[in-house]
């Protein structure tokens, strides 16, 4: 049995999706970047998740979301599978072996705090940068959401080809500001990401510099063949960490609450398919939730990793008030 996932209302997350054979099948172009706008607000907008960073890679991309109704397996079904579909057909990819994504599960990773979640934006619009493709982070060509886009609602239209009339023809889709900045105006937020992402920039052409590299530009990525993949080998394709946290007691303590849940799922499990009466399965059951008529416990509403808490747990804050026994929850 698939290791359950335990997902959330509110929760915060970095999702990352990697191509069969590490293939650059994603490479930026004007059929890609409409593709993955479409699918993306598409299914952001069926099951109500917020994208506060995201960029289409060559060969994988990166997300960080709000998943307002523990729907992010919903999403990431649906734009990934719509990706898939119509880039296939775009490539002229019809082969059974010519599947789109790897086979491993997509990486999803709770953000604790603030710091995890500020760290991880910047990683995700530094990647075309730390990757030597581009001096600039806005300089990629690829689709991309960056902070200057943040509470802006723009209409993404149908893609010309591959979609038929009973499709949208346009999706209004609105990138937000991520939580835990509540103290600082919008353009104050977009100033200090922005700001981040600069200082990441210098480090990076530093480090080029002082190994004698040099960026690819954006007339070669969009050169690159996408039925090619990289040269270097593969790495040992470690899973994504389940949490992240600049919090250690936060880490340690969203771990303990994950074992406790794995352990009360299979104890509910086990009794529910015995056919016992009164099953209550842990908060942050997923797939059976939403598949029988089962019995869940309530969340701590403040746990970390949700939005609404953001405020709350940042580093160096008096963490006295919240939350019950990470163990007590699952139970």
């Amino acid at each position: 049995m698939t290791r359950p996932r335990r997902h959330l209302p509110g929760q915060v997350a970095a999702l990352t999706r990697r191509t069969h054979g590490r293939r650059y099948a994603l490479r930026p172009d004007a059929p890609m970047n409409a593709i993955a706008a479409y699918e993306f607000a598409r299914s952001a907008e069926r099951s109500d998740v917020e994208l506060y960073a995201g960029v289409v890679m060559s060969n994988h991309l990166h997300l960080v979301v709000h998943d307002r109704q523990a729907k992010r397996s919903d999403f990431m079904r649906d734009a990934m599978s719509g990706i898939s579909s119509v880039r296939k057909k775009v490539l002229g990819l019809s082969g059974p072996g010519d599947s789109l994504w790897n086979r491993s599960q997509y990486g999803d990773t709770v953000l604790l705090d603030r710091q995890a979640l500020e760290n991880h934006i910047v990683y995700v619009l530094l990647n075309p940068v730390r990757a030597g493709l581009v001096e600039r982070a806005r300089d990629w060509p690829g689709f991309m959401i960056m902070p200057s886009d943040w509470e802006k609602t723009v209409n993404v239209p149908r893609p010309e080809s591959h979609y038929g009339d009973d499709q949208p023809e346009t999706i209004a889709f609105t990138p937000r500001r991520p939580p835990g900045y509540e103290e600082m105006t919008l353009e104050e937020v977009v100033a200090h990401f922005e700001k981040l992402v600069k200082k990441g920039e210098k480090k990076i052409h530093r480090e080029m510099a002082r190994q004698k590299r040099t960026f690819l530009g954006v007339e070669g990525v969009l050169a690159t063949d996408p039925s090619s993949s990289p040269k270097t080998p593969a790495g040992r394709g470690e899973a994504a960490p389940r949490f992240a946290a600049s919090d250690p007691q936060l880490q340690e303590e969203a771990q303990v609450r994950e074992k406790a849940f794995r352990d009360a799922y299979a104890r509910e499990r086990k009794r529910w398919l015995e056919g016992k009466k009164r099953c209550v399965f842990p908060c942050g059951t997923l797939w059976l939730r939403r598949n029988a008529p089962i019995t869940c416990r309530e969340h701590d509403p403040c746990e970390a990793g949700l939005a609404a808490n953001f405020q709350i747990y940042q580093v160096h804050q008096a963490r006295g008030a919240p939350g019950r026994d990470a163990a007590q929850v699952a139970e």
